[in-house]
């Protein structure tokens, strides 16, 4: 269960912008927070100081382009996911979270008005008609956190259903599912799910659901009909984790192999900028080197034996596509026996959206 009974308890004070007060989203907002103080404001400049502060919502239209292609990093290779600006920020409080170094999450943004968005990926899917646009709403706050307050997801999801060649995915860390089991049509509409072995997302993913709560949350997902993503990122060593990883995937199997369409693995990294504020976590105890973006890593070697172990369970698992995030092209012609941009996992991630397991319907088996 989210770590939560009311959004009101997140949320001390709330601030809209005028030209979005009346989006049905923000008046789903004021339903959802009864009791609330909603102020309205001209622009984000408006808000006083002293509520500048991850306690604080902004209910906003989008500013500038909200889609367009994933950053990656410099020196490795990049998936070529695209991304949609959404929620802005993320209370969940994970330690190792990247985002904290280049984003102000004081106050938590979320873009109210869903059309931009979906209009900007229409015209991608329109002006390539050949190819596949895979797009998420993760890349800057957790997908589904806010969701069942603001149900923007849901708008994305019936936008899409008709477009073959568009699969969009919510990618998150909480079980929060139930808001979208209902959406129908769903298309090529993909549930993500972060994933870490139990022992390390108790002491590293803060608020986040518990993972137990995730996996039963893919479940009903799936049984509703959305295909599955599962992300194992990012992977931290502990002395457990070798026997931790073959219950986690055991779990995987009994879901029903045939609703997942990917599955992403990634070792933990950061950069130089937030090494103080971990400093004190468990795993700044192993060694790490730094790497061609900046980021420091585990060393290549422990890198590549954390791969090749768990690809090695996900293959008794499902046949779906299995890549790396933000690694080096050694790395992936090591562990993929060919160059990442002419190997077969670019090719069949290229074609995702019209898997066959995609356009299942219906429960899984």
């Amino acid at each position: 269960m989210s770590y939560f009974r009311s959004y009101s308890e997140l949320f001390n004070e709330v601030y809209v912008e005028r030209a979005a007060s009346r989006l049905p989203a923000v008046e789903r907002c004021r339903d959802g927070m009864p009791g609330s103080r909603f102020t309205l404001v001209e622009e984000r400049r408006d808000i006083p100081a002293e509520h500048l502060r991850s306690s604080t919502l902004f209910l906003c239209r989008p500013r500038g382009e909200v889609f367009g292609r994933c950053p990656g990093t410099s020196g490795h290779v990049c998936c070529n996911y695209n991304t949609l600006d959404l929620y802005l920020g993320c209370t969940l409080g994970c330690s190792y979270c990247i985002m904290r170094t280049y984003l102000n999450f004081a106050p938590v943004t979320v873009y109210v008005d869903a059309q931009p968005g979906i209009d900007a990926v229409v015209r991608a899917a329109e002006s390539n008609p050949g190819r596949q646009v895979r797009v998420g709403t993760g890349e800057v706050g957790d997908s589904l956190l806010l969701d069942p307050l603001f149900r923007l997801s849901e708008e994305f999801v019936r936008a899409f259903a008709g477009i073959d060649n568009v699969t969009f995915e919510m990618k998150t860390k909480t079980d929060l599912v139930d808001h979208l089991l209902d959406v129908d049509p769903k298309g090529n509409a993909v549930i993500g799910f972060s994933l870490s072995v139990p022992s390390v997302a108790q002491q590293e993913d803060g608020f986040s659901s518990s993972i137990d709560d995730r996996i039963s949350a893919a479940g009903r997902a799936a049984r509703a009909g959305y295909a599955l993503a599962f992300h194992f990122d990012p992977i931290i060593q502990s002395e457990t984790w070798s026997i931790e990883i073959d219950a986690l995937v055991a779990k995987l199997r009994a879901l029903g192999a045939y609703r997942v369409a990917w599955i992403s693995m990634g070792t933990v990294r950061f950069p130089a900028s937030l090494q103080e504020s971990i400093s004190d976590r468990p795993y700044m105890y192993d060694e790490f080197v730094p790497c061609r973006d900046g980021k420091f890593r585990y060393l290549q070697k422990e890198r590549i034996a954390l791969y090749r172990r768990l690809r090695d369970l996900l293959r008794t698992v499902t046949d779906a596509p299995v890549y790396l995030c933000m690694e080096s092209a050694a790395v992936w012609t090591t562990l993929f026996d060919a160059p990442p941009v002419a190997g077969p996992l670019f090719t069949r991630l290229s074609g995702i959206g019209n898997h066959p397991r995609l356009q299942k319907t219906g429960s899984s088996s």
